[in-house]
């Protein structure tokens, strides 16, 4: 990623904070993708003469215009976060053992050290609180009272902090006390060259983001943990830890810009494409314009603003919300898409992809203008049911990761780069949804997607792919051969819907082959909905072996189709379809066009699930 972005972010927002107190810079937002959270505070009563007791638990809201009262930052896993405040998960034993047997101590020393009389005496009343088990145990359970009341959701982002009141009517929050300001403002400095009881400090050398010479470089001041030290066998070439701002070195102009790009950039332009977390960093096309670039930060926190409306009000397509609304904006800026994993431990961040200097013109083509095209096929009109009600089937994103779940963000690269993907991988992957969704409807009584919905989906993701000419496809002339004459009105099977429905495709029957393929599935669906009338079941599918078929097993299935009409004296029957398909068979049956088993299984069975849309009146039907 391009760090210098991050810092001219900051240095932006260090301006737009204004008379903001230094100790408030390193303030961190508990849940900074969410527009509200949950905070738990535990208010305590503070009377000069009887100490302090538990008043009371409550509910407050939190979001980015409320944090900064809270004092919340970062710290490790083993000795508990920097300040009194804490995120929550499940139960508050951990989070109150640590606040009563390490944090507590170390806080009144603190006070006690910088002078805070007052504050080391509010403190240390709380360390007698918590020391009495009665009091411990009453505040815990109060507590997770509380927490356990919260509905699901809420409970995926719970704060918890407390608050002082006293007797003249003031309150005090975390962010309040002096302690904890020069906590937040001693940790927020000085673990930019201390941690893990080393120092790592150069001197008169190279900025690696200002590029420039300055006097001191620290060795901790990423705010981005792309690796981490803690271990010596964690650090890159096993050198020493006292030496890591050799490999990242940052001066002290550029670390605290640094900082605060980082953490603009999570609370304001950081969302989630299908359960990906990426932060979207803007840059501008014609280099450092200060004010263009605060008004450009300002359309997207709008642009974001509207997505989160959008994910609020339930609206269809919310995951790529954001998207097309860049998609609207003109190109006088691009944007770098890093998606990301955070270690919930080391909190090291794992980059997962990193789009680079994408315009919104691509934003426009990948999520507006192909999307338009593809989407008006009839074949998509009221073709699926939402909550009984019949919706046409439009494409979003959602529907390629449907096929391409644990391959997803490598996807998203080649539609983003413009760069060819495999067509075997393609349908393999159709294939691989397809089988799983068939073999669920065999076996399970919860809902799966009807397999008619899943064709329907790879038949729009793959014309997706290819209108943006990622997936190779042939030109292929359909030539009906079959003489019209021959037929009868009464032949349970509508030929010219069947030849016009292969003309409006032509780029899904891009060969002779699938034409065959596609019509044998229709012949097939036929003959086991014969069957089913005459028997109450449909033995013939235990012949389509899970629809792995290479093209033998599928001139098989011909031969046993027919045999089977024969039986249930229907040997003459749907003699437009045979035509379709045999010739188209036998004169590729060395498969010229080397179409895979996986393409040839998703063509037969498109034909199993369409083949109500060529449906004929038939004299041989009851």
């Amino acid at each position: 990623m391009q760090d210098k972005i991050v810092v001219d972010i900051g240095r932006y927002a260090m301006k737009r904070k204004g008379d903001i107190q230094p100790f408030q810079l390193f303030v961190q937002n508990t849940f900074p993708d969410k527009d509200n959270y949950v905070v738990i505070v535990a208010i305590f009563k503070v009377s000069e003469n009887d100490g302090i007791e538990l008043s009371k638990i409550d509910i407050e809201n939190g979001n980015k215009n409320t944090f900064l009262k809270y004092g919340y930052r970062k710290g490790s896993s083993r000795g508990g976060d920097i300040t009194i405040t804490t995120k929550v998960s499940e139960t508050f034993d951990k989070k109150l053992n640590t606040l009563k047997i390490n944090q507590i101590t170390f806080f009144i020393a603190f006070a006690q050290k910088r002078g805070y009389k007052d504050e080391s005496a509010i403190l240390s009343a709380l360390k007698q609180f918590l020391d009495d088990e009665v009091s411990f145990n009453s505040l815990q359970k109060q507590l997770q009272q509380a927490y356990e009341g919260l509905n699901k959701d809420d409970k995926k982002a719970t704060t918890f902090t407390i608050r002082f009141d006293f007797e003249d009517g003031s309150e005090k929050y975390v962010g309040d006390l002096k302690t904890f300001q020069d906590i937040l403002l001693t940790s927020g400095t000085e673990d930019k060259s201390e941690k893990y009881n080393v120092k790592s400090q150069g001197y008169n050398n190279r900025c690696s983001i200002c590029l420039e010479e300055k006097p001191v470089l620290y060795g901790f001041a990423s705010p981005f943990k792309y690796f981490t030290v803690d271990k010596p066998g964690m650090v890159s070439g096993f050198f020493k830890q006292e030496n890591t701002w050799k490999n990242y070195p940052i001066c002290s102009d550029c670390s605290l810009p640094f900082e605060l790009g980082r953490d603009y950039i999570s609370q304001n332009l950081q969302g989630y494409f299908y359960g990906r977390p990426f932060y979207m960093i803007p840059k501008l096309l014609l280099g450092g314009d200060e004010k263009l670039l605060g008004n450009l930060l300002k359309r997207l926190n709008d642009l974001y603003q509207e997505m989160s409306v959008a994910k609020a009000q339930k609206i269809e397509r919310s995951e790529d919300k954001i998207m097309e609304l860049v998609a609207q904006e003109e190109d006088f800026f691009s944007l770098n898409l890093m998606f990301f994993e955070e270690d919930s431990k080391t909190k090291a961040i794992k980059i997962k992809l990193l789009l680079e200097e994408v315009v919104p013109s691509r934003f426009r083509k990948l999520f507006v203008e192909v999307p338009k095209i593809i989407n008006q096929h009839p074949l998509y009109d009221k073709a699926i049911t939402v909550k009984k009600e019949k919706k046409d089937l439009n494409f979003n994103f959602g529907i390629l990761k449907g096929f391409f779940d644990d391959d997803f963000l490598s996807l998203v690269q080649k539609v983003f780069d413009g760069k060819p993907i495999s067509r075997e991988v393609v349908f393999s992957k159709f294939m691989e949804v397809i089988r799983a969704n068939y073999n669920k409807s065999q076996t399970s009584d919860d809902f799966v997607e009807p397999l008619a919905w899943t064709v329907l989906k790879a038949h729009l993701a793959l014309r997706y792919l290819q209108h943006l000419n990622l997936i190779h496809y042939q030109n292929y002339t359909y030539m009906d051969t079959f003489e019209q004459t021959k037929t009868k009105n009464n032949s349970g099977f509508n030929h010219s819907k069947f030849t016009d429905f292969v003309h409006q495709n032509p780029d899904f029957f891009d060969s002779e082959i699938k034409v065959g393929v596609f019509g044998l599935g229709i012949l097939v669906k036929y003959t086991m909905s014969k069957q089913y009338r005459e028997l109450g079941s449909t033995p013939f599918e235990k012949k389509l072996k899970g629809f792995d078929l290479s093209l033998n097993d599928l001139c098989r299935v011909y031969v046993e189709a027919k045999e089977k009409l024969t039986q249930y004296d229907m040997s003459n029957a749907y003699p437009e379809l045979r035509e379709q398909v045999l010739p188209k068979l036998i004169l590729n049956k060395h498969n010229p066009d080397n179409v895979s088993k996986n393409e040839l299984s998703l063509y037969f069975v498109a034909g199993l699930e369409w083949a109500g849309q060529f449906k004929g009146q038939s004299e041989n039907e009851d």
